[in-house]
């Protein structure tokens, strides 16, 4: 597993690209009543597929920081339990085994631990090996905290609850800012598509009403400051709706 991926799947180039170039002929209709612009918008591919891919790395990144909570979970039981370090890793195996199934994210994970574990590798070693490649920060600080603590001969288990406490809270805030917010955030989708829409239907209704501004410059010009500022609106409201914790 390695969520710092430096580019998209093939499989994610052609849905993402497919929609990419949807819209691009869809807003070149709609304002320039013409499908060549929409070639205009090629370079912005490049943009467009670094943000798809921090968006589906950020998404990934989340639902293993939720699995990876629970490995503390039952990690620290484990360890209540009298079982060393190591063994309360391959333990944990078995009990999200059942929550998550064979093939989570987590699992997958443990499995690899394990194999690197019958290797006589560090377990310290394998969580630093684990929170690089997760890119998640929280797990890293953890894979830090978990190598002083094994040098030093600090408290596992209070290290292992309090982590997982931290990373609880986090992950609890977020979800209801989500749920607070989620109003407000369907409002915004709305006014996004709603410019758009209202120009298809108007072409669709009163296909003659803008042919003031089309074939044109100064039609032209009029209609790229409009879609200037419309594609900043949107970028600014989705950063704004970003939530960060």
């Amino acid at each position: 597993m390695n969520l710092n991926k430096e580019r998209l799947s093939s499989g994610e180039i052609i849905l993402y690209g497919g929609l990419y170039l949807a819209g691009a002929l869809i807003i070149s209709f709609l304002f320039y009543d013409s499908l060549i612009p929409a070639f205009l918008f090629c370079p912005g591919l490049k943009f467009y597929f670094k943000k798809i891919r921090i968006y589906l790395m950020q998404k990934q990144q989340q639902l293993l920081l939720t699995q990876f909570r629970d490995m503390m979970s039952a990690i620290c039981a484990s360890l209540h339990s009298g079982y060393s370090m190591e063994n309360a890793v391959r333990e944990s195996y078995k009990e999200l085994r059942v929550i998550y199934g064979e093939n989570s994210m987590i699992c997958l994970e443990l499995k690899t631990m394990a194999q690197r574990l019958n290797v006589n590798i560090p377990i310290e070693q394998i969580f630093q090996d684990f929170a690089l490649r997760s890119g998640c920060n929280d797990i890293l600080m953890f894979a830090q905290i978990l190598l002083i603590a094994k040098r030093s001969g600090g408290d596992l288990i209070s290290i292992i609850r309090s982590s997982s406490e931290t990373i609880g809270e986090k992950i609890s805030l977020k979800k209801e800012i989500l749920t607070a917010t989620s109003a407000k955030r369907m409002e915004q989708m709305i006014m996004f598509f709603m410019p758009v829409a209202i120009m298809f239907y108007i072409r669709l209704t009163s296909h003659d009403f803008f042919d003031s501004v089309y074939h044109n410059a100064t039609g032209m010009v009029i209609m790229t400051i409009c879609l200037v500022i419309y594609a900043a609106a949107v970028l600014l409201g989705f950063k704004l709706s970003a939530v960060t914790v």
